[in-house]
């Protein structure tokens, strides 16, 4: 569509924001709200092997950074919460339910993304986070039937923050 909504996480103290890529791809305006502002923002890049878009506010946001961590060490079974801004309920926890391949004809293939139920209703660019509250994913995607450990299931489907580290640097350069 023309207009989408969805959410990031900054992940440096300059202020850059990571996403799902999707949410802003070909947009002419980004705005991007906080829970006590809305201010202006730009692309910085989309990287189309990932799904990953970095996004920055033109004006100065308050507030600090989420801490990385890794979503190779979360491992099937684990409880996470998964945190976006608006939705039923802004902080849901869940479990891991598979980590594995994921191919969309239509954007990515991820070696090992990870796969979590019950699923947020609000998943667009939606943190990932491990028990220490560090960032492991970002949401892209919510699958119905999804098969697991023998059963169908409703889930999300998180994009490995591992696979953006090694080339933030190069999105924000180019």
């Amino acid at each position: 569509g023309t207009e989408r909504i969805g959410h990031g996480v900054r992940i440096r103290d300059d202020g850059l924001i990571a996403t799902i890529g999707y949410v802003v791809h070909e947009a002419e305006n980004v705005w991007i709200g906080t829970r006590s502002t809305v201010v202006p923002g730009f692309v910085v890049g989309y990287d189309f092997d990932s799904g990953f878009a970095l996004v920055k506010p033109a004006l100065p946001l308050h507030g600090g950074r989420m801490q990385i961590g890794s979503a190779s060490d979360l491992l099937i079974g684990d409880a996470v919460s998964v945190m976006s801004s608006s939705g039923n309920e802004q902080v849901i926890e869940a479990r891991v339910v598979a980590k594995q391949e994921f191919a969309g004809r239509w954007e990515y293939v991820i070696d090992q993304a990870v796969f979590t139920t019950p699923p947020h209703d609000s998943w667009s660019g939606a943190a990932l986070l491990d028990r220490e509250g560090r960032l492991c994913g970002l949401g892209s995607l919510v699958i119905q039937g999804f098969e697991a450990n023998g059963s169908t299931a409703t889930v999300n489907m998180f994009v490995p923050i591992d696979l953006l580290e090694p080339i933030v640097d190069e999105i924000c350069e180019h």
